[in-house]
Parts: structure tokens; sequence; C-alpha cells
């Protein structure tokens, strides 16, 4: 039975039109998600699902009974609550399920005839329901989830209201994760965790028995942890199976394939309106009448749009430095009365690509901003390198004026620079026609992002010291980023919780960690294996196991030795069926029925290219059952 179920929503403010027919389905236990634009209306949608706005058209459909789990975006919290207690009170609707199944118990043991068969339904009806949304030991998850997202012991006795804003969002966060809902909806759950924070996460999801629904621009975890995406365009939702890599290459083939169709009907149309007007008044009129007549009441296919708009972010020629950009020597960095490292020698030349990774409150951003030259070290020295001119990127974008524009804010840097060079680089990060004058208190998160990014690059620096310079960008935003870095001839060094961005960019890790600097050589996943080999047996971090699944994928065994014949057989006629129904697909392809119909031709070539995908992930998993 659908757990939710999005009709056709319709959402306007003002002028602009949000959603336009929007529609979903999710089924129980599925694992979904959301992705789309910045401003696409992602957020807009979850405030749909949570009863927090109402579509101007449309229904959202949730089952009867369903809890659903979501974190507001400013939690609450009572004076004199602790961490603790706050997260706890999550439990109040599992232990008030438990209460009332005790008392069927104890009614069932003397109940007779239709009394008997109404409690003995409803105590499979509390059995389920709990162990759908919990393990039956949710206090110790408690203590799980809290420590996950990285909120130690250290955390559990204090008083909720007084964390920061970022930790605050983690205790809210911890307390839907551990209330156990039918539906857990989760925006951008991994803001605010370190890199061990995001990394548990993306196993709780993927393990977890409730439903999700998440949005998020983490690549990894839209990889990882979820069976099928959802993409918001232009105010559709369309359904994609698989994960991110799946929905990215099925997106792909989707749009050649319909592009195709749209083309070959384009192609048509000319040939039968040259027809028509070439024998219109001729021996061939009535011809030309009917084929008039035909044309007239084809469906015309739209063209498809693939939404490739992203920045075109480019560094500008820079002077070339020294092969020594900066040396530290002996440095000691925090803040008076809290020292978070000491005793860092630092030596970095040209053209070295450094991600900086630790704990939320280890020191990174701390290191970052001191050998940016932004904060002054507690003792030690920086000495740069000759002709080293480093560009600064503050994830806070605090350096943007509230009460400018982005043309004013470019102005201000450039005085010297034409109207028309910098509208030209404001229209390469998306700012054009009346955007370019909007306030920059009106901005949100990703436009504050690509502003900052454009005047930092504007200045042509020839190393880059940045601080979460992905956080607010949304996915086509990020590869743009990606695309211009890797061609940035530079020295670069930068915090990020983005794990395919340390993948991809960076041949070195500084850690910080426990008042200590060490470097490692190699990206992120080389440096997560390194650590893992200096790890002993019982210090290796044990796997988020909120509830374990009633069936798990079984692990690789030789052939003839499969652990579950029922499941490997379901597998093989799967294969089987996928198989016969390509085959039927194409040999339907050819046909003329089909072929001299686009609308028939578009239809059957989306689904060959969603076959054809389906079966190389059947075939993949087949492989694993009997290698």
């Amino acid at each position: 039975m659908t757990l939710l179920h999005l009709d056709g929503l319709q959402k306007h403010f003002g002028p602009h039109e949000v959603l336009r027919g929007a529609s979903l389905r999710i089924d129980p236990g599925e694992k979904v998600g959301l992705v789309g634009r910045n401003g696409g209306g992602k957020t807009t949608l979850l405030r749909m699902i949570e009863g927090l706005e109402q579509p101007d058209w449309g229904a959202v459909t949730l089952r009867k009974g369903a809890r659903l789990g979501y974190v507001p975006q400013r939690p609450e919290f009572e004076p004199g609550v602790s961490v603790r207690a706050f997260v706890e009170s999550g439990l109040d609707a599992i232990r008030a399920m438990r209460a009332e199944l005790e008392s069927v118990h104890e009614r069932v043991s003397v109940a007779q005839g239709v009394d008997l068969e109404r409690l003995l339904s409803e105590q499979d009806r509390l059995h389920h329901q709990l162990d759908s949304i919990s393990d039956w030991d949710a206090e110790r998850n408690v203590e799980v989830v809290l420590s996950g997202i990285g909120l130690g012991p250290q955390f559990w006795e204090r008083e909720a209201a007084t964390l920061s804003g970022g930790e605050k969002s983690r205790v809210a966060l911890a307390r839907v994760l551990v209330a156990g809902a039918d539906l857990l909806l989760l925006d951008e759950p991994t803001n605010h965790l370190d890199l061990a924070g995001i990394e548990w996460i993306e196993d709780w999801i993927a393990r977890v028995k409730s439903a999700v629904l998440v949005v998020s621009h983490d690549r990894r975890l839209l990889d990882n942890a979820v069976s099928s995406i959802y993409e918001l365009e232009h105010g559709a939702l369309e359904r994609y199976p698989g994960n991110l890599t799946a929905y990215l290459a099925l997106k792909e083939e989707r749009f050649t394939s319909g592009l195709r169709a749209y083309e070959e009907q384009q192609d048509f149309i000319r040939k039968e309106e040259a027809f028509i007007k070439k024998h219109m008044g001729s021996q061939r009129t009535a011809e030309a009448k009917g084929r008039e007549k035909k044309l007239s009441n084809l469906t015309r296919l739209p063209c498809p749009h693939n939404d490739v708009r992203k920045p075109v972010i480019r560094a500008r020629k820079s002077e070339r430095s020294g092969e020594r950009v900066l040396e530290a020597r002996d440095l000691t960095g925090g803040y008076p009365g809290k020292r978070l490292f000491q005793n860092v020698e630092l030596r970095i030349g040209r053209g070295e690509r450094i991600g900086i990774v630790g704990k939320n409150g280890a020191g990174k951003t701390t290191l970052l901003r001191i050998l940016a030259g932004r904060l002054a070290p507690l003792a030690g020295s920086l000495e740069l390198g000759h002709k080293a001119f480093c560009g600064y990127y503050d994830q806070d974008t605090s350096d943007l004026r509230e009460d400018s524009s982005p043309y004013l804010e470019l102005r201000r840097h450039h005085g010297d620079w034409t109207d028309q060079q910098i509208r030209d680089l404001l229209a390469r990060f998306l700012f054009r026609g009346e955007d370019v004058d909007s306030s920059i208190a009106s901005l949100s998160g990703g436009e504050r992002a690509r502003l900052a990014l454009s005047i930092l690059l504007s200045h042509a620096p020839n190393w880059l010291a940045m601080d979460e310079p992905t956080n607010h960008l949304d996915l086509a935003a990020r590869t743009a980023l990606e695309e211009m870095l890797a061609a940035f001839d530079g020295t670069l060094i930068f915090v990020s919780h983005d794990r395919a961005f340390l993948d991809e960019l960076c041949t070195q890790i500084i850690e910080v960690q426990d008042g200590e600097v060490r470097r490692f050589t190699g990206n992120y996943s080389e440096y997560r294996r390194q650590k893992l080999a200096q790890q002993t047996p019982a210090e290796k971090p044990a796997p988020a196991k909120p509830a374990p699944k009633e069936k798990e994928k079984p692990a690789k065994s030789a052939p003839g030795k499969i652990r579950n014949p029922y499941l490997f057989e379901k597998l093989e006629k799967r294969i089987m069926t996928l198989e016969a129904e390509l085959k039927t697909l194409h040999a339907a392809s050819i046909t003329e029925d089909v072929y001299r119909n686009p609308a028939k031709l578009r239809d059957t070539q989306m689904r060959i290219a969603e076959v054809e995908h389906e079966l190389a992930q059947s075939n993949d998993e087949w492989e694993q059952w009997v290698s």
C-alpha cells in the first residue's frame, strides 16, 4: 500500500509558478532522493508534505495512521531541558504504543468471541507498527544516534537551548531519528555534520526500516543510501530508478531519446508541409488536403529540455608564484583561552592540492584562516613565498554587504571595469537581467555562494584557500566549480565535507585532530584506507544498525552454494523477464506502427533505455551472487 501520494500539486508565489502538476509516490521502507536546482521548489514540496503549506491545486495523501518525522528549520527548546531529555522526548509515541500493547495483552487473556478477535487484530497492528519503526530497544538508540552525529557524552547533559545553531540542528535531527516514523523527511541532513557524522547518517538511512525522502546535494549519500531519485525540474517531478549515478545516466539517455523523437517528428512535419504547399491546387489536391487534416490532428511533441544551465566558472590567468607558496613553523592556533593545535610544521608548494578534514570544532577553519592570513596564530610564524597571492573563500560569505547588489559589489572591487565587463562576469555566474541589481539580503545561500566565487576569482589569485566551497551549491554548480578547480594551475587548500569533491581534487589530506595536524598522501578515499589500516579492531567504528532488515543481501558465494536459493531464483527470473521485454521492445521499435508515430517511438525508446539500465544492474547483482 502506498505510504505517500502527491497528486498534481500546483503552487504559485505571486506570478512565479513553483510547482506545476508535481506527482510522487513512496512505498513503505523506500529510500528516495529528491534533487533539483536551488530555488526550484524542493523545500516548498517538503513543507506541503509536512502540512505547513497548502497547494493551490492537487492533493497530498499520507496513509491513514502513518507517522511523519521531519526536522523543523528552527528548532525550539524549553529552558532547562537537556540534550538527552529533548532527544528522549521523541520516544513518547513509541512508549505510548508499548503501553497500549501491554494493555491489549492483558485484555486478550480474558476476552472471548468477537472481543477476542478484535483484540488480536489490534495486537497484530501494534506489533507490526512497532516492528516497522523501532527495534524494541529505542532507548539504546538515543546514545547511538547522538554519538553517531557528533554529539558525544559531553553534550548529553548540557542545556539544549544554550548550544550553537549547528549543534541545535543536530539535536533536532537526533530526536527525529530516534522517534521512529513511517516516513522521514530529511532536508540536507548532512549540514552541520563532520565527515564521520555524514558517513554514519548515510549508513543509518540505508538501513533504517522507515521510508525516507531526503533532499541532499551530497553525491556520495545519494549514491549509497537511496534506491530511486525524483528530480524536480520546471515545477514537475520525474522518477528515475536507482541511485544518483544511475539517475544521471538515465536522464541523459531519456533526453537523447526524446530529442531524437522530437527531431524526427519535426522532419516529418516539414516534409508534410512541403508536400501540402506543393500539391494544393494541383491534381493531387485531395491527397494534400488529407495530409493537411492529419497534420492538424497530430500531437506535437515538445522539445525536451535538459537543463544544463550551470555557472561558467573560470579562473582569470594569474601571475605565477614561486615554488614555495607558504611555510608555517612551530604554529599554534586557536583563540585566547582555547588552543586548538600546536607545533605545526607545514611547507606548501606551488600546484599542491590539499583538503583539510577533521571533526567539528577541531580547528579546520582556524588553520585555514591562519594560512590565508585572515587570523593571527597564537604562536609560531608564517612566511609567504615569492609573489604568492591568496584568494580566500568564506563559507559564511560575510564579506558581502547586505545593503548592496551583485553589480555594486563587483563595482566596489573593480572600479576601473566597464559596465559590460561586470555584467559579463555576473552572467557567467547566472546573474542576468534584473538579478544583477537584486538586494544581497534577499539572495539565497546558493546565489550568495556564486556571487562570492565571482568576486574571489575576479582578483586572479594564484593560490586559493576555500572554506566549504560547495555548501549551498546545487549539483550543477558543484560540477562547474570542480571543473574550474581541476583546471586551476595554482595551489589549492580547502576545508570540505563533500567526499566526492575531496576525492576528485585532492592529492593530499591534512587532518586536524586532538590538537595535532597530520599530513597524508592521496585523496580522501586513500586517506580513509590509511586511517582504517592504522586502527585496531576495537577502534574501528561499528556501522549504524537502527533496525536490521528482514532480508540482508547474501554474501558472495561459490557457484552451487547460494545461501538463499529462493532469492537467487527470483533474481534469475527477473533477468529473463527483462531480457524478453527488451527483445519485444526492439522488435516493436522497427514496426511501422511505432516508427511512424513519434509519440509511440519516443515512449518505446525511453522504455528501452530504462530496461537496459535495470538489466545491467540485475546482471551485476547476479555476478556478485555467483562470483
